[in-house]
């Protein structure tokens, strides 16, 4: 029987009766310690996610006194490089071979690059305008990218199965979030000493940044191998591109996975003005993204385990719609001065949302599986590439419609407000996320690859590299 997805054949001759039970294949699968270190260059790249989305805005508004409409095109403007950069810089490792490993040398190569840009973006030496900002942002971005992309892809390779890629992107995930937690808890200390987002916390904040990603990549460079190629990626653009266009779940994936950051962003950029200026409790930032990375970090284990149960794309729909219950159900109604309330709710959205964060890491690898039987060759890098982009070109997008928005409706980063702009504030920040969320949870329920016909997948590649490895011995 053949296996259809969409409409597409994915391979004859592979029964399905074989795989209706593919094994978690443990063991192919990494020990937990080396798994955690493997997790350590997530610390410092989830720096890129948290504090720029969150706390870039405010500290570019209100410290250095840039209009927000500026602020969302300079950061909309330096993410639309990287529809070129990413996708290159997953093709060049794909194609790189080297005694360091074609993955492992990309990442340090990276490494100073990120050290560079987060020197720039956060300890700009002299007062910056949106040039700057754009400059800057470029640069930490494209530092990320260059150690983000080729170790993104080296995860997929180092643990093969359906279910060992959950736990890994749960464990890479955690330390993520670990990374946001540190990112949370420096605000939430030097607001203790009277300081809100200002040169003297972001100025913490890079430097944590320049110090941990040489030690991370180094470490987990060192202890954590790569595996041989699987099979021979070819390098010509024409093919790459049109396989990106066949493969069915990928594009369904990357357009959900577009629209949730979308709508991600457009909480993230509006959160802090919503904590500072309608509930009128900025001392509550801090202690708010600390409670929601604890509260993400500490329901891995649970979604993990739903995942196992209902599979990683259902569980992700599920963390989607529970999230938006809470969000949209109850945010509305909390007042001026709810701050303490808003707290808990946090707490309460980061565990319902933690399936969101961190099952898409799980089934990305899932679909290059897929791609890699359908086209002979294995080429994760440049998938990752793309899908980078688009994990950073959405937030982008969100940030660039969102600030202009408020600044047009009348909303104010560093000076009085209106009743009207701050009721529009809590409109954005309310609803703008809801349409989004519920479309990209559609999206995940339909996305047709599963544990079972994963394991078609993989026992079609085994064949493949069979007849691959018995042509070149003949």
């Amino acid at each position: 029987m053949n296996l259809d997805i969409g409409s597409e054949t994915l391979a004859p001759a592979i029964p399905v009766r074989a795989a209706a039970r593919p094994g978690d294949g443990k063991t192919a699968e990494l020990p937990f310690l080396l798994l955690i270190t493997y997790a350590l260059p997530s610390l410092s790249i989830s720096f890129l996610f948290l504090p720029v989305s969150l706390l870039l805005p405010t500290y570019y508004a209100g410290t250095m006194g840039i209009g927000l409409g500026a602020i969302g095109g300079f950061l909309l403007a330096s993410r639309l490089a990287d529809v070129v950069l990413d996708p290159m810089i997953g093709k060049w490792s794909d194609a790189t071979r080297s005694r360091f490993g074609r993955r492992k040398l990309w990442m340090w190569l990276g490494t100073p690059i990120l050290m560079a840009g987060a020197a720039l973006l956060f300890m700009p030496p002299f007062r910056p305008n949106g040039w700057y900002l754009l400059f800057a942002s470029f640069v930490i971005y494209a530092g990320g990218s260059t150690v983000g992309l080729p170790y993104s892809a080296w995860g997929t390779e180092i643990v093969p199965t359906y279910h060992g890629r959950a736990r890994l992107a749960g464990v890479r995930e955690a330390a993520g979030v670990i990374g946001g937690l540190v990112a949370a808890a420096i605000p939430a200390i030097t607001g203790a000493e009277g300081h809100g987002v200002d040169r003297f916390t972001m100025g913490i904040m890079g430097w944590v940044i320049i110090v941990i990603t040489p030690l991370a990549v180094l470490i987990a460079t060192r202890f954590v191998p790569e595996p041989p190629t699987r099979l021979q990626p070819r390098v010509d653009w024409p093919s790459s591109i049109a396989g990106l266009i066949r493969n069915k779940p990928f594009r369904l994936f990357c357009l959900t996975f577009v629209v949730m950051s979308v709508g991600s962003s457009v909480a993230g950029a509006t959160m802090v003005f919503y904590i500072n200026w309608y509930l009128k409790a900025p001392t509550l930032v801090g202690v708010s993204l600390l409670l929601l990375a604890v509260t993400t970090i500490g329901a891995v284990p649970l979604w993990l385990k739903i995942s196992h149960r209902i599979g990683k794309h259902r569980a992700t729909a599920l963390s989607i719609f529970l999230s938006m219950l809470l969000y949209g159900g109850v945010t509305p109604f909390l007042r001026p001065g709810d701050g303490a309330y808003y707290v808990v709710l946090l707490g309460l959205l980061g565990a319902a949302s933690s399936g969101l964060s961190t099952l898409p890491l799980g089934i990305i690898g899932d679909v290059i599986d897929y791609d890699t039987l359908m086209n002979r060759q294995a080429r994760g890098g440049i998938y990752w590439g793309v899908w980078s982009f688009a994990q950073k070109v959405a937030p982008a997008l969100g940030i660039g419609i969102t600030l202009p928005l408020l600044g047009y409706l009348g909303f104010s980063a560093s000076g009085h407000n209106a009743a009207a702009a701050l009721e529009s504030l809590k409109r954005i920040y309310c609803f703008g996320p809801v349409v989004f969320y519920v479309f990209a949870g559609v999206m995940f329920l339909i996305f047709p690859i599963d544990a079972r016909r994963h394991g078609v997948i993989v026992r079609g590649l085994a064949r493949l590299e069979a007849r691959e490895q018995a042509s070149a011995e003949a």
